[in-house]
């Protein structure tokens, strides 16, 4: 969700859960794990708590379902007073995912994600065809329902945990680091796919984690906690990349804000940069055409499908009577149109030429990033952050570009992926 989005949520939606001077002292301690916090979650979004370890961020969370009692305080869930009320039929209006997952080693897999439909009552019926549709829903094939967890990687473990959560459908779910315990590359798969769920189900999440990076992708809302649950700043993250709030807020983001707002800002928010494609069944001279037309050094070749084959250029269709299939490159660096610009530049960094090629989840062609249209992404943030930080006469009008420069890179003949 964009900063504009999340404040258009926040003037439309419903507050589904409020904290009201929230405390939480244990026995034999001196002070509170938790002291005197207040805030609202509004509904269908993803709210992150963050801050160091021991700051109460679980503690808080878990005093929202009532794993843990509050001390004092009120927990509103959709406008009711749930802090008295019986905390088994509280926790079964609450999804719960853990970072050790918690399922259950002597159960299957559709046992597991059946186990709170059944203590509501749910007939067996209803209960088989949402596991079927929650197995679906988290891309576990229908074979697993009688498996048991150890015989699933952790990724899957994780992804039936999200299910089970899920299996009564509740407004609210509570994530506790929940991909914590997974490694770097299926961490980064799941937390895509948890987001790509998310516009479906649109949930009112709860997210505890330490990350900052995960926080900020994670995140619509992102509230940053000192010490005892104490808010340091709650805001979007954009807006806590741009404007934190004090001296500990700017510590614990670290350094790179600019960099890590990369992470914000979607492919398919952005002008494409502008290059001349051909089939592979074109003739080289139908390719070389569309290049000299163009200026450019490279054309991309297309399959019957629409899907992004290979480059070739001027050097490469010097042979009249040769295939555009046998010449060229591999069409490697591609990205989804819904990647964020921070994952494309690390792509185009670490590409053979320093180009993306955008595809949508077909693998459809869509356009091509090159360094100049993240450049042009990234001038759209400095007017902002050079207002907070010039005074009036020194402030300058932004440059406003009608057309590329060509020596900027990513036109011309610079190469491509």
């Amino acid at each position: 969700m964009t900063d504009r989005a999340a404040e258009e949520n926040t003037q439309n939606a419903e507050t589904m859960i409020r904290l009201e001077n929230l405390s939480k002292v244990f026995p034999a301690q001196d002070e509170a794990a938790v002291d005197d916090l207040s805030m609202e979650i509004y509904e269908g979004e993803i709210v992150v708590l963050v801050g160091p370890s021991g700051c109460g961020k679980t503690t808080t969370m878990k005093m929202i379902n009532r794993i843990i009692e509050p001390t004092s305080g009120r927990i509103f869930l959709q406008g009711e007073d749930v802090t008295k009320v019986n905390p088994d039929n509280l926790r079964r209006r609450i999804g719960y995912v853990i970072q050790q997952i918690g399922l259950f080693p002597h159960m299957t897999i559709a046992d597991n994600i059946a186990t709170v439909p059944r203590m509501l009552g749910w007939d067996t019926k209803r209960t088989s065809d949402r596991i079927d549709e929650l197995l679906e829903t988290v891309g576990i094939d229908l074979s697993y329902r009688d498996r048991y967890p150890k015989e699933l990687s952790g990724g899957q473990r994780q992804r039936i945990g999200v299910a089970r959560a899920m299996a009564a459908d509740p407004p609210v779910l509570l994530m506790d680091e929940p991909f914590g315990a997974i490694d770097p590359i299926t961490r980064d798969r799941l937390q895509d796919e948890f987001l790509r769920l998310q516009q479906e189900i649109r949930k009112t999440i709860v997210f505890v984690t330490h990350d900052i990076d995960e926080a900020i992708k994670m995140g619509d809302r992102i509230a940053i906690l000192k010490q005892q649950s104490k808010i340091a700043q709650y805001d979007t993250p954009e807006s806590i990349l741009t404007d934190p709030a004090d001296e500990f807020v700017q510590n614990f983001i670290g350094s790179g804000p600019s960099i890590k707002r990369l992470s914000l800002s979607r492919i398919s928010d952005i002008e494409t940069a502008d290059w001349p494609v051909a089939r592979l069944t074109d003739s080289q001279d139908e390719a070389r055409n569309k290049m000299q037309s163009s200026g450019k050094g490279y054309v991309l070749l297309l399959d019957d499908e629409d899907r992004p084959r290979r480059w070739v250029g001027t050097e490469d269709i010097k042979h009249d009577g040769v295939s555009l299939e046998e010449v060229g490159r591999p069409a490697v660096a591609i990205v989804e149109a819904d990647s964020n610009l921070y994952d494309t530049l690390d792509t185009m960094i670490t590409s053979y030429k320093g180009s993306a090629i955008i595809v949508d989840e077909g693998g459809r062609y869509q356009g091509v990033v090159d360094f100049t249209t993240v450049l042009e992404a990234i001038n759209t943030m400095r007017p902002h952050e050079q207002d907070r930080h010039m005074s009036p006469p020194e402030q300058e009008q932004p440059h406003e570009r009608t057309e590329r420069d060509p020596q900027a890179g990513g036109e011309g003949d610079d190469d491509p992926v």
